[in-house]
């Protein structure tokens, strides 16, 4: 099987930098330093329905983060931060920790951070139209900030979904900011063409992921008939029993593209699908979410069988999470053999306990 891959590799990139090589890691050193607050990630609002919408809960368990289910679950008796990142927050449980003193790192996508501005600072005058799935995590976190005739719509149903719930005032239509610019405007084409007497206005929200140069879709977009030639298949890398709205767009360009998408959640799957396709030529496509699967596909298409294995082994639960406890492990004797460093990296990050503090403020 002849494989044609993306040159963009479908990650975001403030994901990549921020979160898989800032806080997270930041997190797991931090557990272990005597003179640092811990840093908790709450499960509630980063991911939904059991783990099958938003972060992978399997791939975040390897990670060694500490991690919170809700807020009622965090320590009664330590000092902590929590931070607040990707999907932002359950914007009422936010109030409750800040009103209990609890410290938060504040660094969302800056893009759904938008989104939670323009509702947090609506205009009364406008009925909000809301382009997202029912169950994505932003409808339950930014559930307390919603207006109360906002209009949920998803692409299946905007018509019905306008038609019962429109109630006179001009409408500010707003897309999660994964949707494709095709859908957002064929969406708010339909409320102007159907709702023509009043000023609409469309917030444009889509995020760099979906319209920059360095997007995936972009990319696909641009392929050209010749760069396709031959390929009747897109094999798209993700999570097997999992959804993702950026996922989905992923899925739409490909078959705006006239390809078939298939979705592997594994190496075995993929294995199975060159044989079932050994004469075919098809895209590869990685995606935007972290996943289990891609590091061994890689290996496979790019070193062979060995390979392959020898990654599906790095990656592993089991494995990431020994290498995690190795690495906790070293980093807790290095900062007991080295105070020093211990609390300036604590200091440094804005981490120092109270009573580090204090113990600095009577020694200074």
């Amino acid at each position: 099987m002849k494989v044609l891959l993306l040159e963009k590799d479908g990650r975001c990139l403030w994901l990549e930098n921020k979160v898989l090589k800032g806080f997270l890691p930041m997190a797991v050193r931090n557990s272990v330093n005597p003179f640092a607050k811990k840093m908790y990630v709450i499960i509630d609002w980063i991911s939904n329905d059991y783990g099958r919408v938003g972060v992978d809960l399997k791939w975040l368990k390897s990670m060694g983060v500490p991690v919170a289910k809700t807020i009622n679950d965090l320590p009664k008796n330590e000092e902590f931060k929590v931070v607040n990142t990707g999907y932002d927050s359950i914007v009422s449980e936010e109030i409750i920790l800040r009103d209990r003193g609890v410290d938060i790192i504040d660094k969302p996508c800056p893009f759904v951070r938008r989104v939670r501005d323009l509702l947090e600072h609506g205009d009364q005058r406008f009925q909000y139209v809301l382009l997202c799935e029912p169950n994505h995590i932003i409808v339950k976190n930014f559930a307390s900030i919603f207006p109360e005739d906002l209009i949920l719509l998803q692409m299946e149903n905007y018509a019905e979904n306008l038609a019962e719930n429109v109630n006179g005032k001009p409408i500010k239509f707003l897309p999660y900011v994964t949707f494709l610019e095709s859908d957002v405007d064929q969406v708010f084409s339909y409320i102007q063409t159907n709702y023509p007497n009043a000023e609409h206005e469309c917030l444009r929200t889509c995020c760099m992921w979906v319209t920059s140069k360095a997007s995936p879709i972009v990319e696909i977009n641009q392929l050209s008939s010749a760069q396709l030639e031959g390929i009747k298949d897109a094999v798209l890398i993700s999570t097997a029993g999992t959804t993702n709205k950026s996922v989905i767009s992923m899925e739409k360009t490909l078959i705006d593209k006239g390809l078939n998408v298939h979705s592997v959640g594994s190496l075995k799957a993929f294995l199975q699908f060159e044989r079932d396709h050994k004469d075919d030529h098809i895209l590869l496509v990685r995606s935007p979410i972290p996943n289990q699967a891609e590091k061994p596909i890689l290996a496979y298409i790019d070193k062979g069988w060995l390979a392959a294995q020898w990654a599906a082994l790095a990656q592993s639960l089991w494995v990431k999470m020994a290498l995690v406890r190795a690495y906790k492990a070293y980093m807790f004797i290095k900062y007991r053999l080295n105070p020093a460093l211990s609390y300036r990296e604590a200091k440094e990050n804005g981490l120092l306990t109270d009573a580090a503090s204090k113990r600095a403020n009577e020694e200074g």
